[in-house]
């Protein structure tokens, strides 16, 4: 430091300062007026990058999560977090009396500044450090992405995680502090904001998720047949079509499960049985996910979900992800010129549908953009719409726990909720 301190005094350059704060965030979205912050990680150093202290937390955005696939964050990873007011005032406390730095720092401000602006404060806002700037300007680096400045710099990166990515940006800003010559104006450091009394709570990314409420396998509690009851094929059969259309939009409330617990009753189904029939459920899942030779990441995710639904382990099916490549598919544009009057007839042909959130569906390795989807869905027989209503029939999920206007709208008006792998198979779109 005392070196630092020496070389560019003898240049005339200002002092570096002390401590630096640098911030990162993980966004829904590129627009501060709609898209909201779902993670904030910050690291304070020295010049010489001595980490002095590391504070993030993920926040519930109170609406969708935007591109889970960029930052890993879905609806239900972000459902007990607390929101940008209840960590507001640690926000401020963290960012005191420091230098502020952040790569694509505009970007960043803009942000923070618009999830401030609906709280009604105005924060400044303070001056930033760009570590996307001014790094190049100074020749430090070649590149603007983070990832390419750091490949540049020899610096690890765990990218898009707003703690890894700040740490990553702070090795870039002492990079610049070492090598730039001479250095830009330096930004003022933020103001002296009260620290909160006392802290706030934190959900670091990786914070065990929330348990499900009102799971399936509370069914057990509520049917009262005795165990040894053997039951027809024709009832068998009809429980399971009622998971089919508890399971359809991936979640289960409470009063399923009391229905589903009523008609166990009134059908002659005990405890055991239920189970059974939950494992032959997800059984009949695992073969059709593996009847073309893979079952993908999406797949198995969704299998997942319904597992823990349905109280029932995937431990017999561990490892059967990629265990092969898949067959060629045709890529979505293929399927509708092979049948041009439209898709195989399914239960839903003839229904209005509409689309929330950013697909996690692939077709011959391709994202589904809303466009596809719509065509799609098209395709399949089903009319499109761009909003919900009473007249809606279908909303498709692509989060199941999605806090979308679209999805909080549906659930109100009772409009039927399907998660998007299970809406491509009902209509018979070959997804990945």
């Amino acid at each position: 430091m005392g070196f630092l301190r020496r070389v560019f005094a003898s240049r005339s350059a200002p002092p570096i300062p002390d401590e630096w704060v640098i911030v990162d965030l993980e966004t829904t979205g590129l627009y501060p007026r709609t898209d909201r912050i779902v993670e904030i990680g910050l690291v304070r150093v020295t010049a010489d990058g001595r980490e002095l202290d590391a504070w993030t937390t993920v926040v519930n955005p109170e609406r969708d999560t935007g591109p889970v696939q960029i930052h890993g964050l879905s609806a239900r990873d972000v459902s007990g977090a607390p929101r940008f007011r209840d960590i507001a005032p640690d926000l401020l406390g963290h960012l005191r009396e420091a230098r502020l730095a952040a790569h694509n720092a505009r970007f960043e401000t803009s942000f923070i500044g618009a999830e401030f602006g609906r709280l009604g404060v105005d924060w400044g806002p303070p001056q930033f450090f760009c570590t996307m700037s001014v790094p190049a300007s100074l020749g430090v680096v070649h590149s603007r992405a983070l990832v390419a400045c750091c490949s540049e710099l020899g610096i690890p990166l765990e990218h898009h995680h707003a703690l890894s990515d700040a740490r990553a940006a702070a090795a870039v800003l002492v990079a610049t502090l070492e090598r730039g010559r001479p250095l830009p104006v330096l930004p003022a450091p933020a103001p002296d904001w009260p620290l909160p009394v006392p802290p706030g709570t934190t959900y670091p990314r990786g914070t065990p998720r929330p348990g499900r409420d009102n799971r399936l396998p509370e069914l057990a509690a509520r049917v009262g047949v005795p165990i040894g009851v053997e039951i027809a094929h024709d009832i068998a059969v009809a429980y399971l079509g009622l998971l089919d259309l508890i399971l359809e939009d991936r979640r289960v409330t409470g009063d399923e499960v009391l229905a589903l617990a009523h008609h166990a009753s009134e059908w002659g189904i005990d405890t055991v049985t239920a189970g059974q029939l939950h494992s032959a459920y997800l059984d009949e899942l695992v073969r059709m996910a593996r009847s073309d030779g893979v079952v993908t990441t999406t797949e198995q995710a969704d299998l997942e979900t319904v597992a823990e639904l349905l109280g029932v382990g995937l431990e017999s099916h561990v490892g059967i992800v990629g265990k092969r490549a898949p067959e060629p598919r045709p890529d979505w544009l293929e399927v509708l010129t092979l049948a041009p009057s439209g898709g195989p007839r399914s239960a839903l042909s003839g229904k209005s549908v509409c689309f929330t959130g950013e697909s996690v569906c692939t077709v011959k390795g391709q994202l589904l953009s809303r466009d596809d989807q719509e065509r799609l869905a098209v395709w399949a027989g089903l009319t499109v719409k761009s909003g919900v209503s009473h007249l809606l029939d279908v909303l498709v999920l692509a989060d199941p726990e999605s806090q979308s206007g679209k999805a909080r709208k549906a659930e109100e008006l009772g409009v039927r909720r399907i998660a998007e792998p299970a809406f491509w198979r009902h209509v018979g779109v070959p997804i990945d």
